[in-house]
């Protein structure tokens, strides 16, 4: 029997907070097998985003990993040097963090953000990665994909946003994509379509999906 793809075991997550410690992730164990879906449900401040953020080390200064192990077929990810561990990001793990709208750069263009993917992850650059983007938009359903590769995050609604995300997390077609409440502040009509989106991209390349969310009905 192949191992998961990814495999979490007890892992422990501490906050500092002054004079005291935040046990915010403690003792989370899930494994995720290659084009599995794994919905990681629970309340607001439950640990479901730092979970994810201890996965990619992206943790808050304040934070850090006390104990458990999280590995990516085999490879013990927390043990890598973190030049090793930004070659994963992006590449082999894609991430759609939970607002858009703080996680794109405000002074880039929407196709500068996921051409910046393309160019640190797969080298590739001018009129290679004008294609490649030009795909990814298209794929995602962005309208007029060519206009909007132009165009900076305060021109794009929420939901253009939330598919910008989608395209730079799927540049590189990671073999994980985390999803951390990827339909928040989404109206209903776009959270159906993006949620429609992932099922099919996943449908389409194989890969995992972890999906954090405190929706059960994004889950059902």
């Amino acid at each position: 029997m192949s191992a998961p793809l990814l495999e979490i075991r007890d892992l422990r997550t501490w906050i500092a907070a002054g004079d005291r410690v935040i046990r915010a992730v403690d003792g989370v164990s899930l494994s995720i097998d290659r084009g599995e879906t794994f919905a990681l449900l629970g309340e607001s401040g439950s640990g479901k985003s730092l979970t994810a953020l201890s996965v990619m080390r992206l943790l808050p200064d304040a934070g850090r990993v006390v104990g458990g192990e999280v590995r990516l077929e085999g490879t013990d990810l927390l043990a890598l040097p973190e030049r090793a561990m930004r070659d994963v990001r992006g590449r082999r793990i894609g991430m759609i963090f939970q607002e858009p709208g703080s996680s794109l750069d405000p002074v880039m263009t929407a196709g500068d953000q996921v051409r910046e993917v393309l160019d640190r992850h797969l080298g590739l650059r001018g009129s290679a990665a004008d294609r490649r983007v030009l795909e990814l938009f298209e794929a995602v359903g962005i309208p007029d994909p060519r206009r909007r590769m132009d165009e900076y995050p305060f021109q794009l609604s929420g939901g253009l946003k939330q598919r910008v995300m989608i395209a730079g997390a799927l540049a590189c077609e990671p073999e994980l994509l985390i999803a951390d409440e990827p339909t928040t502040a989404l109206d209903v009509t776009i959270q159906a379509q993006v949620l429609g989106l992932l099922r099919e991209l996943q449908q389409r390349t194989g890969m995992a999906v972890l999906l954090i969310t405190h929706d059960l009905g994004v889950v059902a």
